[in-house]
């Protein structure tokens, strides 16, 4: 399983890219719009220990963490939630004209269906680097395990993501149809 992460460009319409395995927005710049080498050394060789792949690829080799073929063009900042699915995806990355790039970790809520076809309620989260990313996923665990245990509240995550630090930054909301 990779890093998946949407990475859109602000270019006056989001264009939408998808990198696998993620990618450090650190290395996004107007240098190297679509970041350095992937990061897939690591499952080559681990594929490589499991299987005997006689001389064929494991898997195909890029140039960039971000693929460059945009999986869509124009959106507006609302249209990328029909994208967004916290099944698939686990980060959004907002990089801005100046390749300034804002990083958000998307959750989805209430336990609700995650077809693409049904709109989930998706919150995306603003964190700061990778430990703030992981207190965050460990938040959200901990967030539904009270909520297994104490009973399904309607709105028991969104009122939890309304408790947490004001001062984190940006909680995104992306409702679907039903939310």
């Amino acid at each position: 399983m990779g890093h998946r992460t949407l990475v859109v460009y602000d270019r006056g319409g989001y264009d939408l890219h998808y990198a696998h395995w993620g990618v450090d927005p650190g290395s996004v710049t107007s240098e190297t719009p679509f970041g350095g080498q992937p990061d897939a050394a690591w499952a080559r060789e681990r594929a490589t220990e499991l299987l005997d792949s006689e001389g064929g690829q494991l898997a195909e080799s890029r140039e960039t963490a971000i693929e460059t073929d945009p999986i869509a063009t124009g959106l507006s900042f609302v249209d990328l939630g029909t994208y967004l699915d916290p099944i698939e995806h686990e980060a959004l990355y907002v990089v801005d004209a100046d390749f300034s790039v804002r990083t958000y970790v998307v959750f989805g809520l209430e336990g609700r269906s995650f077809g693409r076809s049904d709109a989930p309620t998706i919150a995306a989260v603003g964190y700061e680097g990778e430990r703030d990313a992981a207190y965050l996923r460990g938040w959200l665990a901990g967030a539904r395990g009270v909520r297994g245990v104490c009973g399904p509240e309607a709105g028991a995550i969104v009122k939890a993501l309304r408790w947490l630090d004001p001062e984190r930054g940006t909680v995104v909301w992306m409702a679907g149809d039903d939310g």
